[in-house]
C-alpha cells in the first residue's frame, strides 16, 4: 500500500514550514510511524551538479544514484512519465507517510501555513484539508490547528490520512515510547478497536456538540416502462416514491441499530429527494440530507437512508422488473466536526 502524501504549503516563504516539520516529525515518530520528509518542486539544488559523480552515474543510465556515509545515505533518481513526487512516493513503499514541503500546484492534500504578521489571508487552494496558524480569529470550513501545537497537528494527520490498520500497527510500536494518539472520534484510543484489538463503540462523551450535516446520493436503474409506471403511480403496491421517502427517514433514525458501531443519534432533520431520469438506462437518483447538533457525524445515516429508499423502490417494483440495479451509493458532502467540510469533487 503506498504511503499517504501530504504537502505543507504557504502563500509566501519564511513562514516557518521547516520549523513546523522539525517539531512535527518527533510527534509522528512517537506514534511509531515511518516517515519521509522531502523538499518539493525544487528548480535547483546544490547536489547532483553536472560533472559530479552522482550526476555522471545518473547520466550513464542508473535508475538511482547517490552516495552513502557510515551512518546515512542520499539517493537521487528519475522515473519516466512521473513527477518527482510520484516517483519518490513509489520508491518509498513501506513508509506510512510522505510529507513534502512546498508545491502549491500539486493535486495531493495540502496543509497551509498562515501567519498573522506575514500572510494573514489563507489561499485555501484545492485539496486544502487544514490550516496551521498563530491566529485564533480564522473562521474557515477546514480545521484550524494552533501553529505551536505539533501534537494536535500529528493527531489530525493520523486521523485523516492513516487507515485503522496502519494506526493500530503504529500504536503497537508507539507503546514502546509510552505514548499513543487519538482516533477520529474521541481523541483517545483507536477508532472502533479497544486496546485488545476488539471492536468497540467509540466514546464521544468528551466531544463538543456542534452542528453537523451530511448529504448522500445513489441510484436505481430500471426499464423505461417501469419508471413510467412509478411516475404515473400505477404500481400495484401504491405510491412508490412516497413509501421510499418514508423508508429513508425511518432508516436514518434506525442507523444506530443497523450499523454495529454507529451511535444512536437525536436526528434534527431529514430531507429526501428523487430525480427521475428518462434516459437509457432509465433511473431514479435518490438523495438524502441529514442534520444534527451533536458529538458525531451523520454520514452513515445519510448513506443508510439512500440505501433504504433504493431498496424500497426495488421491493415495490420487483413484480414487473427484476433487472433493476442499485448502484453508486456515495457520500457527496459533509459539514461540521473536527475534519471540517468535505465535498466530493465528482458527484
Amino acid at each position: 500500500m503506498p504511503p499517504a502524501i501530504i504537502h505543507l504549503v504557504a502563500s509566501r516563504s519564511k513562514t516557518g514550514k521547516t520549523t513546523i516539520l522539525e517539531n512535527l516529525v518527533p510527534e509522528l515518530k512517537q506514534r511509531g510511524l515511518k516517515i519521509a520528509v522531502l523538499k518539493g518542486n525544487l528548480k535547483h539544488y546544490d547536489l547532483d551538479l553536472p560533472g559530479k559523480d552522482s550526476w555522471r552515474f545518473a547520466e550513464a543510465g542508473a535508475d538511482v544514484a547517490g552516495f552513502t556515509t557510515p551512518g546515512k545515505y542520499l539517493l537521487i533518481g528519475t522515473s519516466l512519465g512521473k513527477s518527482g513526487n510520484e516517483a519518490a512516493a513509489e520508491f518509498l513503499q513501506g513508509l506510512d507517510l510522505v510529507i513534502i514541503e512546498g508545491n502549491k500546484k500539486t493535486k495531493n492534500p495540502k496543509i497551509e501555513v498562515v501567519r498573522s504578521d506575514l500572510n494573514p489571508e489563507p489561499l485555501l487552494l484545492p485539496n486544502t484539508v487544514a490550516v496551521i496558524s498563530d491566529s485564533s480569529n480564522l473562521n474557515l470550513e477546514v480545521p484550524v490547528i494552533d501553529i505551536n501545537d505539533p501534537a494536535a497537528l500529528a493527531d489530525f494527520i493520523c486521523n485523516r490520512f492513516l487507515s485503522p490498520t496502519v494506526k493500530n500497527s503504529s500504536a503497537e510500536e508507539a507503546s514502546h515510547f509510552g505514548d499513543s494518539y487519538g482516533d477520529q472520534e474521541s481523541g483517545g484510543g483507536f477508532t472502533h478497536f479497544d486496546q485488545s484489538g476488539r471492536p468497540r463503540m467509540v466514546d464521544v462523551s468528551g466531544k463538543e456538540q456542534t452542528s453537523r450535516e451530511a448529504y448522500a446520493r445513489g441510484e436505481i436503474t430500471m426499464a423505461p416502462d417501469t419508471l413510467t409506471r412509478v411516475l404515473e403511480g400505477s404500481m400495484a403496491k401504491g405510491d412508490v416514491l412516497g413509501v421510499a421517502q418514508v423508508a429513508a427517514v425511518m432508516a436514518v433514525k434506525e442507523t444506530g441499530r443497523l450499523i454495529p458501531m454507529a451511535h444512536p443519534l437525536g436526528i434534527s432533520g431529514v430531507e429526501v429527494d428523487f430525480e427521475p431520469v428518462k434516459e437509457d438506462p432509465a433511473r431514479i437518483e435518490v438523495g438524502v440530507r441529514v442534520k444534527l447538533t451533536g458529538q458525531t457525524g451523520v454520514e452513515m445515516e445519510a448513506l443508510t437512508g439512500v440505501s433504504a429508499a433504493a431498496l424500497t423502490i426495488y421491493d415495490m417494483c420487483k413484480a414487473v422488473d427484476k433487472n433493476m440495479t442499485i448502484r453508486n451509493i456515495r457520500l457527496i458532502e459533509k459539514k461540521g466536526g473536527r475534519s471540517g467540510h468535505y465535498r466530493r469533487e465528482q458527484e
